[in-house]
């Protein structure tokens, strides 16, 4: 019966020992049944202990439930706890925890609280920003030439206003993105025109930068919103490019370091991968899924708003989007991958067949 269960169930004795782990719990824990039944569930599932003294609370509505935190592999994620104690008499004969991973929803949230600062941030920020730069910009035309001395120390502190200035703009325009994102246009085309613009422009304008790009030499057709995708490559490849412009001799930069950047387009049977590849800093080992998260980055510069607003394209295509190592090769020998999954599908959402283009023989070629 507990095999169709979503939710994790654990089986207690009266000395708090696991009695019982479903299918679900060990899914969702990493464990085995036959490694942690009998043992006591504080050193199965330390985080789970508190939830283990308290009462039942059967006038609460969420009877107890309580959000824990537990690391499961390089994600942490975040679970809705509860505890039921069973008894017979007076006497208490065991518990039953059941829990569900709600990280899902704590991200989603999350994402939706920080849209609305950003929305307030654009709104508050914006206004004065354009009479600050005209009046620099009017200070320098009219009061310039009338400056003798100092004349040069007068032109740098007004262009620093005006620079600094259009860079708060940016800013503010990149909070507006997110807390506005459109709903997507839909339509049946070719996925290769997203990713083979925002590549050969950023190719065109890095030549400091070994750039690869792999995309099959046939369409690739599918439904999607060709300006938000695009926008999506543009962050991931902007994003391989800060990275590479972060890895210096501190994190032991090799002396014949060459910067690359690699884009790939590849077909499935029902489903289609664009993959970014740098050689630069790389991602921290430890809870990545927050670099999904808005205002989180491990950057110096930047408003970490890049993966933010690609997650929320792919959730809007009905994709994923995966934080990974960058395969290791003769000239990587670290970096990141992120991976954008989106399903292969015309709009009538009928997928297409894979016969068509099976994948051992995919045609792979160079832009």
């Amino acid at each position: 019966m507990l095999s169709g269960v979503s939710a994790g169930v654990i089986g207690l004795d009266s000395a708090d020992r696991i009695t019982l782990l479903s299918r679900a719990a060990e899914r969702l824990l990493g464990f085995q049944s036959g490694d942690v039944v009998g043992r006591p569930l504080s050193d199965v599932v330390p985080e789970f202990a508190p939830v283990l003294g308290l009462p039942d609370e059967p006038g609460l509505k969420n009877k107890g439930q309580h959000e824990i935190k537990k690391q499961i592999g390089d994600e942490e994620r975040t679970f809705a706890v509860r505890i039921t104690h069973e008894r017979e008499g007076e006497g208490d004969v065991g518990s039953v925890v059941t829990f569900d991973d709600i990280s899902e929803l704590v991200q989603a949230q999350r994402t939706s609280a920080w849209a609305d600062v950003a929305r307030r941030i654009a709104h508050e920020i914006k206004n004065p920003l354009t009479p600050i730069q005209l009046s620099a910009e009017r200070l320098r035309r009219k009061f310039g030439s009338q400056i003798g001395d100092n004349r040069e120390l007068f032109e740098t502190l007004t262009q620093t206003i005006e620079r600094q200035t259009g860079q708060i703009k940016s800013m503010v325009d990149e909070f507006a993105s997110f807390a506005r994102m459109p709903q997507p246009v839909m339509a049946d085309q070719d996925l290769r025109l997203a990713v083979q613009e925002p590549a050969v422009l950023f190719r065109e304008g890095n030549k400091d930068i070994e750039f690869k790009l792999e995309i099959p030499k046939e369409p690739v057709r599918t439904h999607f919103d060709l300006r938000l995708i695009s926008q999506a490559v543009t962050n991931l490849i902007k994003n391989g490019a800060e990275a590479i412009e972060s890895y210096g001799e501190a994190q032991g930069r090799p002396a014949d370091y060459k910067p690359e950047i690699e884009v790939r387009l590849v077909r499935g049977e029902d489903r289609v991968w664009i993959e970014v590849i740098d050689n630069g800093i790389g991602l921290p080992k430890q809870n990545r899924a927050k670099l999904l998260e808005p205002y989180v980055t491990t950057r110096a510069k930047g408003t970490g708003l890049g993966l933010a607003i690609v997650q929320k394209v792919v959730e809007q295509h009905g994709g994923t989007l995966a934080l990974e190592d960058a395969p290791l090769t003769d000239t990587r020998t670290r970096g990141a991958l992120v991976r954008l999954t989106l399903p292969l599908k015309l709009g009538t959402s009928q997928e297409i067949s894979a016969d068509l283009d099976p994948p051992a023989a995919r045609a792979v070629g160079g832009a």
